[in-house]
């Protein structure tokens, strides 16, 4: 399937501290399929810094809320991260790399949305502490984004010395940009296999509800180099003639509204500005 600085925005960080458990790429344990339960009530919440708002589970813990990013944790494993954002190099992939300046990870721009999400399962394998570690992709839909990025809704399933945990991610790799950066931004909930049937249902409520400020949404967008307005081209809802700034924030409107509506609503098709698609 084709499908300004990181420091604003969590990392590896978050793979290598245990929400994915240090997986890496292999066999899976799976789950027994069995009826899901409805989503459970969802309280309202707001970062302090008013960057973003989720709807929280009763009995779960917000453990970090500022600058777009919201992640919690379930009182029996479970764990969720809203905003994650980072940026990779264009070259050959090295699952050893160490993040470096504002670049977090190199591979080819050109790889599948699939091979992607792979990468960065790899790239935490490479730093994480368990060797016993495995995870697998078992779904991939693409998200029909293509005018602005390559998006899809993923799952699979994983197994680590915290036991074996269904995962699912909404995954998007933005534009490169001419010095060969793009953006990778994604929301991922992990849940223990033996919670799949009570929690996946609250889980994509819980993503389902992310809602980051315009403002922020734009930032969680942004590329590392301004877009200029392309020559003798009618740009759609703009006209030709922007100067570079008017583009880049006309592009950071139409970016905007697609990934809002299309990855955080899941708004289908038909119903997407035709220039998301």
């Amino acid at each position: 399937m084709q499908v300004r600085k990181v420091s604003l925005f969590l990392r590896f960080a978050v793979l290598a501290a245990g929400l994915l458990g240090g997986a890496s790429l292999g066999s899976a344990q799976q789950s027994t399929p069995a009826p899901a339960a409805s989503p459970a009530p969802l309280q309202a919440f707001t970062a302090p810094d008013g960057s973003v708002s989720a709807g929280i589970p009763a009995g779960w813990k917000v453990t970090k809320a500022v600058n777009g990013i919201i992640q919690m944790s379930g009182p029996k494993g479970e764990g969720i991260n809203l905003g994650i954002a980072e940026y990779a190099r264009n070259g050959a992939f090295q699952p050893n790399q160490k993040p470096s300046g504002f670049i977090a990870i190199t591979m080819p721009y050109q790889s599948t949305l699939t091979q992607k999400v792979e990468a960065i399962f790899q790239q935490a394998i490479a730093t994480g502490s368990d060797p016993t570690a495995r995870i697998s992709l078992t779904s991939a839909k693409p998200i029909p984004l293509g005018n602005i990025a390559q998006c899809g809704n993923f799952l699979g399933n994983q197994t680590n010395a915290k036991g074996p945990a269904d995962w699912e991610m909404r995954f998007c790799s933005l534009p490169m940009d001419s010095n060969g950066i793009y953006k990778l931004v994604w929301l991922v909930a992990v849940i223990p296999v033996s919670l799949v049937n009570q929690d996946r249902a609250t889980a994509e409520a819980v993503l389902n509800s992310y809602r980051p400020s315009p403002a922020t949404l734009k930032l969680l967008l942004q590329p590392s180099t301004p877009p200029r307005p392309p020559m003798n081209v009618v740009v759609p809802g703009g006209g030709p003639g922007m100067s570079p700034g008017e583009y880049a924030e006309h592009s950071a409107d139409q970016n905007s509204t697609c990934f809002d509506e299309g990855v955080l609503r899941q708004e289908p098709e038909w119903q997407l500005p035709p220039y998301c698609r």
